[in-house]
C-alpha cells in the first residue's frame, strides 16, 4: 500500500510555507498601495491644492473680526440730548453648547411673548449656519426680561443675555422727520458713493439729519484679531487689534422747547410748520404731522408694522414741510405787493374798488368777501386778504414778472437745507406750460396765480424763507440744520439779495397790521412783541368757496397758513405755518404760531445763547429801521 504524501511533515511544512509566503504578498501589495495612495493623497494636497490648503490653514489660525463704532450723539442748539446710545439685552441661544434647545425653547416662550412654533421656526432656518453663531431668539428686550432669563438659567441651558447697543431717540415721534433714523444698511446702499467704506450688517442713517451726517456720526471702525478653530469658534486673541473710534457728536440748530411747544401745538391736526433764525438761516423748528417713531426702526419690527406706516392715509413718513407742495393762497400776496412796487404798476397808495368780485379777461373772479371791501389801497389790501386788489396787480404784472419775483423769494427752487429729499415746487410760466402741457399760457391763469392759487405750488420751508427775506431787507438766507457748518447738500443758490428794502418796508408794515390792528391774523398777537404776518387759505374743493368750514366735510375744507417774522424792529426769527383742511389760517393755523413765539421769546431771555451765528451781521441794518412807512 502506498504511503498519502499529504500526510508527511514535509509536505505540510511546504504548504505552509507556501500560504504565508502568499499572504505577506498581498500584505505587501496592501501596504504597498496604501503608501502609494498616501502618497498621492500627499502630492495633490501640497502640491496640487497646496496654496488653497495653506490660505484655509492660515485663516482657521487668525481672522480678523470688525469692531463697530460707537454712534455719536445728536444735541440740540444748548446740548440738550436729542437721540444718543442705550443698552439694549438680546435673548440668544448658543446652539454649539445647548443639550436640549426644543425644551428650553418651550420654558423661555412665554416669557418673550412670543410662541413656541415661531422660536422653533428661527431654529430650524439658523441650522444652515455654523453652529458657532448665537441665534437671537428676541432682540431689545425689557430688563425684566432679561432678570427672568439670568435667575432661570439653570432650566434654560444654552440661553442667556447679551448686551449690546441701540439708538434712543429721546422725544419720540417730535422732530422724527428732520431727525430721520438709523438702521442696517441694505445692499442696495452699499454701491452709493455717500456710503463708501460701509460693509453689510453696519448700522447708518437712512434719513433726515442721520444720514445728511452719517460720516461724522458713525465713527471709524475697528478691528480685533483673534484665533478661530476650524470651524470658525473665537478661541483667544492675537496682537494687533485696532479700537474703533467713535462718532462725533452733531449739535443742530434746533431749540428743543421751540419743537416740542411747535408738535404739542399740532395736536392731532395734519400738516407741517417751520421756525428760521432770520439771520443765519438756523432751523430753529420744524415739524410735520403726523410723525413716527423713530425708536421702531432701531430694533427689529415686523412687515405688518412697516405696511401699516406705508399704506397709511395720512402719510406719517412723508416729510410735509420739505417735501408736500400746497397753494400759498394769500400768503403770496405779500410776493406779488413787492413785485408791483418793484416793477411800477403800483405805489403804496394806489387804491382798487373791491366789489366782491372782478372781471378780468373776460370772466369773473371773486373776493373772498362777497359784498367787497370797498376802495383800499396796498396796506389796506394785504391786511384785509382782499382778491380783487390782486386780481388787478396780476395783470398789470403779467406771468413773467410774477415768475420772477415768486423765484427771487426762493420759490419753485430747493431752499439747499442740509437733509435730502427736498421738493422743488412749481412757479408756472408759459413755457412751463408748454412743455408738460402742450399749451400756451392764457392770460386769465395769471389771475388765479397772482391770489396763490392755480398751479403754483411752494413747501413750508420756502415760506418761511420768503417771509425771512421779507424781514432781511431782501436777503434770502439759506436754511440749515447743524449748527456752526455747512450745508451739506441740495441745490439752492445761496444768500441773495432779492428785492429792495423801500417796497418791502410797505409789506412789513402791512404784515403788521394783518396781527396787530384789525387784520386776519390777530390770534397770533404777543403784546409788546410786535409779530407780522399773513393768513391764507388754500383752496382744496372747487366749490368751497363761500361756503362755511362748518357746511364742508373735514377732507373738503381749505389748508389753513399762516406766514410772518418777529419783531417788526428787529427781525429775528421767520415762520410757515400750514393746517392741512384746517379752514381759515387765522383760526386754526395763527394760534400755533403764537404758541411757539411765545416759546421763542422765553428761550432767548432765560437759555444760554448758542455760539454766534453765521450772517448775523445783516441784522444791524434792520435793527435801526424805523416803523413807519
Amino acid at each position: 500500500m502506498t504511503p498519502d504524501f499529504k500526510h508527511r511533515v514535509e509536505y505540510k511544512e511546504y504548504v505552509e510555507a507556501t500560504q504565508f509566503s502568499a499572504r505577506i504578498t498581498v500584505l505587501s501589495v496592501f501596504v504597498g498601495a496604501v503608501f502609494f495612495s498616501y502618497l498621492l493623497a500627499f502630492y495633490y494636497l501640497q502640491v496640487v491644492e497646496g496654496v488653497r490648503y495653506t490660505e484655509m490653514a492660515e485663516a482657521n489660525r487668525g481672522r480678523q473680526l470688525v469692531l463697530a463704532p460707537p454712534r455719536g450723539a445728536i444735541l440740540d442748539r444748548y446740548s440738550r440730548l436729542i437721540a444718543r446710545n442705550r443698552p439694549a439685552f438680546d435673548v440668544v441661544l448658543d446652539r454649539e453648547h445647548a443639550a436640549r434647545p426644543e425644551e428650553a425653547l418651550r420654558l423661555v416662550a412665554p416669557a418673550l411673548g412670543t410662541s413656541v412654533d415661531d422660536l422653533m421656526l428661527a431654529l430650524r432656518k439658523a441650522s444652515v449656519r455654523p453652529r458657532h453663531e448665537p441665534l437671537v431668539l428676541a432682540s431689545d428686550v425689557s430688563l425684566a426680561v432679561a432678570a427672568f432669563v439670568e435667575a432661570r438659567s439653570a432650566d434654560l441651558p444654552g440661553i442667556s443675555i447679551s448686551m449690546g447697543m441701540k439708538r434712543s431717540y429721546q422725544e419720540g415721534k417730535s422732530g422724527s422727520h428732520y431727525l430721520g433714523y438709523v438702521g442696517e444698511i441694505g445692499k442696495g446702499m452699499l454701491d452709493n458713493p455717500e456710503f463708501e467704506g460701509s460693509v453689510q450688517g453696519d448700522i447708518v442713517g437712512k434719513t433726515g439729519v442721520e444720514r445728511a451726517y452719517n460720516r461724522e456720526l458713525h465713527g471709524v471702525r475697528g478691528q480685533r484679531r483673534v484665533v478661530v478653530n476650524s470651524g470658525g469658534r473665537v478661541m483667544g486673541d492675537l496682537a494687533g487689534s485696532i479700537p474703533p473710534v467713535p462718532g462725533i457728536d452733531i449739535r443742530l440748530t434746533i431749540n428743543l422747547d421751540m419743537q416740542r411747544e411747535l408738535d404739542a401745538a399740532f395736536g392731532d391736526m395734519v400738516g407741517a410748520g417751520v421756525f428760521l433764525d432770520t439771520r443765519s438761516g438756523d432751523v430753529l423748528a420744524i415739524t410735520s404731522r403726523p410723525g413716527y417713531d423713530p425708536n421702531y426702526f432701531a430694533r427689529r419690527f415686523t412687515r405688518q408694522f412697516w405696511k401699516g406706516l406705508v399704506e397709511d392715509p395720512l402719510k406719517p413718513l412723508q416729510n410735509r414741510a420739505i417735501q408736500s407742495g400746497y397753494s400759498p393762497g394769500s400768503t403770496f400776496k405779500p410776493v406779488m405787493a413787492a413785485a408791483a412796487l418793484e416793477e411800477g404798476v403800483a405805489v403804496p397808495s394806489t387804491t382798487i374798488f373791491c366789489g366782491g368780485s372782478g372781471v378780468f379777461y373776460g370772466r369773473r373772479f371773486l373776493c373772498h368777501e362777497k359784498s367787497g371791501h370797498g376802495y383800499v389801497n396796498m396796506k389796506q389790501a394785504i391786511q384785509v386778504s382782499c382778491n380783487v386788489y390782486f386780481y388787478t396787480l396780476g395783470s398789470r404784472l403779467g406771468i413773467d414778472s410774477v415768475a420772477k419775483y415768486a423765484k427771487l423769494f426762493g420759490l419753485g427752487r430747493r431752499t439747499g437745507l442740509d437733509i435730502a429729499n427736498e421738493a422743488e415746487g412749481l412757479v408756472p410760466t408759459p413755457e412751463w406750460k408748454m412743455k408738460t402741457h402742450k399749451d400756451r399760457w392764457y392770460p386769465s391763469e395769471t389771475t388765479s396765480v397772482s391770489i396763490g392759487q392755480g398751479p403754483l405750488l411752494v413747501t413750508p420751508l420756502q415760506m418761511a424763507v420768503a417771509q425771512g427775506a421779507i424781514a432781511m431787507d431782501g436777503r434770502r438766507i439759506r436754511p440749515r440744520l447743524r449748527a456752526g457748518g455747512q450745508p451739506a447738500s441740495g441745490a439752492a443758490e445761496g444768500d441773495a439779495d432779492v428785492i429792495g428794502s423801500r417796497s418791502l418796508e410797505v409789506v412789513r408794515q402791512a404784515e403788521w397790521a394783518v396781527v396787530n390792528e384789525w387784520g386776519t391774523g390777530t390770534r397770533a398777537k404777543i403784546e409788546g412783541r410786535d409779530v407780522c404776518g399773513k393768513t391764507g387759505t388754500a383752496q382744496v374743493f372747487a366749490g368751497s368757496a363761500g361756503v362755511k368750514d362748518e357746511d364742508l366735510p373735514p377732507e373738503m375744507r381749505d389748508h389753513a397758513w399762516f406766514v410772518g417774522f418777529a419783531p417788526l424792529g428787529n427781525p429775528r426769527i421767520s415762520f410757515a405755518v400750514i393746517v392741512e383742511h384746517g379752514g381759515h389760517g387765522g383760526t386754526t393755523a395763527a394760534p400755533i404760531v403764537q404758541r411757539v413765539l411765545q416759546k421763542f421769546f422765553e428761550s432767548e431771555e432765560k437759555a444760554p445763547h448758542a455760539e454766534p451765528s453765521a450772517g448775523s451781521q445783516v441784522a444791524d441794518a434792520a435793527a435801526a429801521r424805523a416803523g413807519n412807512l
